[in-house]
Parts: C-alpha cells; sequence; structure tokens
C-alpha cells in the first residue's frame, strides 16, 4: 500500500469518526419534536431560573427598603400616637381631677349647734362623718347604723361640713397626740377639701384656722394671726378670698341667706351678717352661740345666769328655755330636743329637753363636752378624759361610742 492509498484510507476512517460523533452530538441535543427534553429545556429552566432569582432578589430589596422605611416613617408616627394618647389622658385626668363641683345653691355643711361643739359629727347622704376619737381624732365615715367604717383621712378633723360632693375641715394636727408629721411644719393646720370617698386632697388655706362653714359654696372661716382672729370668706375653689371683720366669735349659723353671730369683742350683741359684708345687729342682749332657726334664735344669755333663751326675729319676745346655767348646748333640727351640759355646783350632768311635752331628761351625770347631733343620735364627750357617749334620744338608750381604728 502505497502512502498515497494509506492517506486516502485515514482520511476515510476520520470521515466516519467525525459522521458519528455528529450524529451522536445531534442525539443528545435532540433536533425533534421532543427537544423540550434537550438543552433548549435546560437553557429555558437556567433562564428561568435566573428570571425567579432576580426577581426574588429585587423583592427581597424590595422588604429590605420598606422596613428601614417603616423604621423611619411608620413606627415613629405609632410612637408619637401613643404618647399623644397618653398625654391627652393625663390632661384630661389632671382636669377632671382638679375640677371643683359645686353643690346646690344655698346648701349648708354642717348645724350650727354642732359646729358650735367642734363639728366633730356631720350627717350627710345617709353617712356620718366624723373625727375618730380612738384614732387621734381623724377623719372618718360610718353609715347610720355604726357599720361600714372607712378612714378618710389622717388628719385631725375639726369643724367638719359636707356637700353632696366634699367634705370640707379645719386641720388641728397640732393636737395629735401620736402626730405623724412635726407640728412645726407649715402644714399641720389649715382649711382642706377632700372628696366624699378620701381621694384629692386640696388645701383651700396653709393660715392656722378655727371655726369653719360651709355655706352656698363658699366657706367662711376664722383665720389667727398676729394674736388675733379674723373671719374670712373663700370660694370652693380657692378663688375670692376676702377678708371680713376681726372678732374671736365663730360665724356658723345661717338662716334666710344671713350668718348670725354674737359679738365677742365689740358688744356681745347678737349681728347678722350679708352676703354683701355688712354688719347689723339683729338683737341686743349679752348672747353666746346663737342658733338661728325657722322660729328664732337660741342662745345663750350671759347676763341671765347662763340660760337658754329663743327671741324672735324682731326682738320683740324672749322666751326662757332652760332655767338652768349651760356651758354647752345643741338642738335637733326640727328644734324639738335640746341637749345640754348644766355647770351646777351640785348638780353638773348632761340633760336632754323635750320641747313637745316638756319634759326634761337626765342623761349622765358629770362634766361634758362636744355635743354633737347625727343619725338620731347626741354625741357628748366627758370633759376631762374625753370618753366618748351616743344617746339615742329616739329610745332614750345611752351606750358608749367605741368605733373601730382603721388603717
Amino acid at each position: 500500500m502505497t502512502d498515497e492509498q494509506r492517506k486516502k484510507m485515514l482520511e476515510s476512517k476520520k470521515g466516519k469518526s467525525d459522521t458519528k460523533s455528529d450524529r451522536n452530538v445531534k442525539k443528545t441535543v435532540g433536533t425533534g419534536p421532543n427537544d423540550h427534553m434537550g438543552t433548549n429545556y435546560v437553557l429555558r429552566a437556567g433562564r428561568t431560573g435566573l428570571n425567579n432569582a432576580r426577581l426574588n432578589a429585587e423583592e427581597g430589596e424590595v422588604k429590605k427598603v420598606s422596613k428601614k422605611t417603616g423604621k423611619k416613617t411608620v413606627r415613629p408616627a405609632v410612637v408619637i400616637f401613643i404618647l399623644l394618647l397618653i398625654a391627652a389622658g393625663l390632661v384630661t385626668y389632671s382636669i377632671l381631677t382638679n375640677k371643683v363641683y359645686k353643690s346646690a345653691a344655698g346648701t349648708i355643711g354642717n348645724t350650727a349647734g354642732n359646729l358650735y361643739n367642734g363639728g366633730l359629727f356631720c350627717e350627710n347622704g345617709g353617712r356620718i362623718y366624723f373625727s375618730n376619737p380612738n384614732d387621734d381624732y381623724t377623719l372618718y365615715s360610718m353609715n347610720l347604723e355604726f357599720g361600714d367604717y372607712k378612714k378618710l383621712y389622717n388628719d385631725y378633723a375639726r369643724y367638719i361640713n359636707v356637700d353632696e360632693n366634699y367634705v370640707f375641715y379645719t386641720r388641728k394636727n397640732n393636737m395629735k397626740e401620736n402626730p405623724t408629721q412635726s407640728v412645726f411644719i407649715f402644714y399641720s393646720t389649715g382649711v382642706f377639701r377632700i372628696r366624699k370617698n378620701g381621694t384629692n386632697l386640696q388645701m383651700i388655706s396653709s393660715d392656722p384656722s378655727g371655726s369653719l362653714l360651709l355655706y352656698d359654696n363658699q366657706l367662711y372661716y376664722q383665720v389667727y394671726k398676729n394674736n388675733a382672729l379674723t373671719l374670712h370668706r373663700i370660694d370652693i375653689d380657692k378663688e375670692n378670698d376676702k377678708k371680713l371683720f376681726s372678732d374671736d366669735t365663730p360665724v356658723v349659723s345661717v338662716f334666710d341667706g344671713r350668718l348670725y353671730y354674737s359679738g365677742a369683742l365689740s358688744d356681745q350683741n347678737i349681728h347678722y351678717l350679708n352676703p354683701n359684708g355688712n354688719q347689723t345687729v339683729a338683737i341686743e342682749t349679752k348672747a353666746y352661740l346663737p342658733i338661728a332657726m325657722e322660729e328664732g334664735i337660741f342662745y345663750i344669755s350671759t347676763q341671765n345666769g347662763y340660760n337658754i333663751y329663743l327671741a324672735d326675729y324682731e326682738d320683740k319676745e324672749r322666751k326662757l328655755i332652760v332655767n338652768r346655767p349651760c356651758s354647752w348646748y345643741n338642738i335637733t333640727s326640727d328644734g324639738r330636743y335640746v341637749f345640754y351640759n348644766c355647770d351646777e355646783k351640785d348638780d353638773s350632768a348632761i340633760y336632754m329637753l323635750d320641747r313637745e311635752n316638756g319634759e326634761e331628761t337626765k342623761i349622765l351625770e358629770g362634766n361634758f363636752k362636744w355635743l354633737n347631733i347625727a343619725g338620731g343620735y347626741c354625741f357628748f364627750f366627758d370633759f376631762f378624759n374625753e370618753k366618748a357617749y351616743a344617746y339615742d334620744y329616739a329610745n332614750k338608750k345611752l351606750s358608749n361610742f367605741d368605733p373601730p381604728v382603721k388603717k
């Protein structure tokens, strides 16, 4: 075989091998109707995968951007909104807390007889508000059956006045046997207002104070300054504080729009105070503790043996009611029963006079003070040891008044 023949044979074999290789490639790649099983499918799948990956990546970026945007816009807005709601709630709470609710026009906070006797008890709305003698005379309330005791505040309370919304009283923490705070601090005395459930205590006046009367949404109170007592008037919302006059006498008796009192430093006559602050003499006599009621003015006559009298408003007639020397007295709101402590040398005792039948009842022998009437009882205290009693005057039954101590 020549070289030329051998060369042709090799080229012939190489051609056949390339043809077979091409067939194998075509078979692998595929060109028929099932070409989706081949490279085109793979390429399409690859392209689809790349597109999906690209979309997922873009969505991921969008989500990341959204989250970043939320941190900058949505979340601060929510926080600001919540803070605004909280602020609005606090403002509303403050307004409602500090809003002063007025009582009906002409409302009187306590009876004159109680206030002359320290104002330790006051009946209002089916409850009795009182100074608890077993708890350093701090402010309490109870129901008319001597139950459901509630401690309203840890203040030594005097001259208690109550309306449909509040309890008003004079703080006397300097008189506590076991003071919870220094008696030398500025606010150990003063006039205060508290809700009937014992919340939201408010100071009306920080001055050392004496008697206190609530009348027609105004407070008439004594201020002690420079060794003298002066009468002031202030609205229950602490506005319009005004000095009226200087005198030692308490002004706590109201009838027909006038406030009655006896002049202690001037003439001891019975005066009345008009709403405009002007003073007028009503009855010229030596009087003490006048109580103005429908039928006239009761008073202790210092010029007639400290007996109890009744004068009409025109001073045309004066009736002797109790022919005994009296230091303390009180009258039920209907005027039927008069309670008084008699200071006769050999017959010191507390009595009750039934004006309907003229019967006089000796309740208990001894010397007593602070005769307060509330809930069908006359409460009074031993003059020396301050033991408390409660007298059911309808049933003429005497008992010790021994209220519990609450925290």
